[in-house]
């Protein structure tokens, strides 16, 4: 159990909650699209059907894993960085349905 207090640091949060999301976005291709070629093809297709900024909340929901098992194990700390991570990709989500997927006609 020592390897998990050495987690309990604000940056480490930060950077495995930045990172896990990612992580599940590939799973998701290649339990699911793996015929398109990553990422180009994928996010281009999820794009064109306006699905990507669906996605990214589905690979965002991943880090309530993370905020979970640090609950569990009383890590403040990592906690924090958890949710600083998902601030951006609450901003991530907002560009991405505002500015990047079509709007509808």
């Amino acid at each position: 159990m020592n390897w998990l207090f050495k987690l309990d640091n604000v940056w480490k949060g930060l950077i495995i909650g930045l990172i896990f999301p990612a992580i599940v976005y590939f799973f998701i291709w290649m339990f699911t699209q793996h015929q398109l070629s990553f990422p180009v093809r994928f996010t281009k297709y999820l794009i064109g059907g306006q699905l990507l900024g669906s996605y990214i909340k589905g690979c965002g929901i991943g880090n309530l894993l993370l905020f979970y098992i640090g609950l569990q194990k009383k890590m403040d700390s990592f906690n924090k960085g958890i949710i600083i991570s998902l601030l951006f990709y609450v901003a991530l989500v907002a560009y991405v349905m505002y500015y990047i997927e079509p709007f509808e006609v």
